[in-house]
């Protein structure tokens, strides 16, 4: 986690002084004035991208093979400029969270079960609603809260059941990062922590219809973290 979390900040923290070079273009020739309205900030556009998620949370330990899962973002956004430096960004993602396991023996009731190195895959809509700030003409900070539906569950090539499997359908929780703009191109780094549960309370987790347990889990406090980057157009009002 660490190591991909370096490589995306290299990555926004070289965007700025890339786009330099461009000269005369800056984000103000996004959603300026001259297209009905006074700050640049107002538009719209499309957004997709790469992030890796993890566990997080007392409870995580669950999954003591727990690795990081590198998948993606993908969406479209609605920008309402107040001013040329504040302004409310909404989001609607389809974004993909989850862990790895690595292969692990688990013993239940004196009997031993193998389980093979899978991917634990999460698919939510997500729905941010951010404050963005304008620190400078292309670098900008976002953050606020988030809310997501659970669409589908897959561990290996197991599509598992929501409710068989004591999935809680909402999460929630909060994004903070920042973005490089020039015209109407986006870069940006974020971190997304969420604050709901994975698993209801009580759920006995199962695997190939396994109980990793015999017993429900006794902490629920097993939550997604991902870092985000992406990649965005936007279209000026």
């Amino acid at each position: 986690m660490k190591k991909h979390l370096l490589i995306l900040l290299l990555a926004v923290a070289a965007a700025p002084a890339a786009w330099a070079q461009g000269g005369a273009l800056s984000s103000k020739e996004y959603g300026d004035g001259s297209a009905g309205t006074e700050s640049r900030n107002t538009g719209f556009g499309i957004k997709g991208g790469y992030n890796v998620s993890e566990l997080k949370g007392s409870g995580s330990n669950l999954f003591p093979n727990s690795n990081s899962l590198s998948s993606f973002n993908a969406g479209v956004y609605g920008q309402v400029g107040f001013n040329n430096f504040a302004s409310m960004q909404v989001e609607l993602l389809y974004i993909r969270k989850g862990f790895r396991t690595d292969e692990t023996t688990v013993t239940t009731g004196g009997v031993a079960t193998t389980y093979a190195a899978r991917d634990n895959r999460l698919d939510y809509l997500e729905l941010p609603v951010l404050f963005v700030g304008n620190i400078t003409e292309t670098l900008s900070f976002h953050i606020g809260p988030q809310v997501s539906l659970l669409t589908k569950v897959k561990s290996g090539s197991e599509d598992l059941d929501l409710n068989d499997n004591g999935y809680n359908s909402i999460d929630y929780g909060a994004i903070g990062g920042v973005e490089a703009r020039l015209g109407p191109a986006r870069l940006g780094v974020r971190y997304d922590l969420s604050l709901g549960k994975i698993y209801e309370n009580g759920t006995v987790v199962r695997y190939n219809n396994t109980a990793i347990s015999a017993n429900p889990i006794s902490d629920d406090d097993i939550r997604n973290q991902s870092f985000q980057v992406y990649l965005g157009l936007g279209f000026g009002k």
